[in-house]
């Protein structure tokens, strides 16, 4: 749910039971979010909704590694995930193989020093595209870093779930549920930014993904889909939870 502030997602994950949320924190094209570096009246709201909501915090984003990584920047969502009490999740876009190893590296140290762990997504639109390419580069930046695994990416790489396998499970720290077409669309960004489908609505074969998944993995649902017009955001949430907490429930 891309197009939602914060404080509406929170408002959202509270009121579907979920346990935690995963947010955007500095103002980026996909969706309205506020600058939670630099804004102090909006930290103090994010704060405030999650102490009063309960729910914790899952993976915090962006922490996309380029070719002209803004490191102070990063230092600084890197010290708001510890006080949030989130992971980073790094995602890298750097195709310099050597200088994106080197920045993941130094990415990792920096959240090991804040007490924060650190997970590393594959994605097939960027420089790290499979799970194997995620392990290489969590294994070359320490015991301490492990993976976030998205169901979409694992198909969408060419992949199967015997990829998942293939993983140590002690690695895998946070699962993104996401279902969709075997056969990709033409525009696999809008799909991966807006147009997914809920988990068993499309033709991904979850049932054999769900037992994959270690019992010391965090289990979300990132599964934004076009609604229909004139749905609420509550009515979307709760369409992608209840068809997650069907997969979920029977880990």
């Amino acid at each position: 749910m891309s197009d939602l502030t914060a404080l509406e997602l929170i408002d959202v994950a509270a009121k579907t039971g979920c346990a935690s949320v995963s947010l955007f924190i500095k103002p980026l094209p996909l969706g309205p979010y506020r600058d939670l570096i630099r804004d102090k009246a909006a930290r103090a709201d994010v704060v405030r909704a999650l102490r009063d909501t309960g729910l914790g915090v899952g993976i915090v984003e962006p922490f996309m590694l380029d070719q002209s990584t803004d490191w102070a920047e990063l230092q600084s969502i890197v010290e708001l995930t510890a006080e949030l009490g989130g992971r980073v999740n790094a995602l890298g876009f750097d195709t310099d193989p050597a200088r994106l190893r080197d920045a993941m590296c130094r990415l990792a140290t920096l959240a090991q020093g804040a007490g924060v762990k650190m997970a590393i997504e594959a994605f097939p639109l960027s420089a790290v595209r499979t799970q194997a390419d995620a392990l290489d580069l969590a294994l070359a930046a320490g015991a301490h870093v492990g993976l976030c695994v998205d169901t979409l990416h694992v198909i969408r790489s060419g992949g199967s779930w015997g990829d998942v396998a293939a993983l140590p499970p002690e690695r895998i720290l946070h699962v993104q549920l996401n279902d969709g077409p075997l056969e990709p669309p033409s525009d696999r960004y809008r799909e991966a930014t807006i147009a997914r489908m809920p988990p068993g609505e499309g033709e991904f074969g979850l049932d054999a993904f769900m037992p994959l998944i270690p019992p010391t993995a965090t289990v979300a649902v990132e599964a934004p889909f076009i609604a229909p017009e004139g749905m609420t955001p509550m009515e979307r949430g709760r369409i992608v939870v209840q068809a997650a907490r069907q997969f979920v429930d029977g880990i």
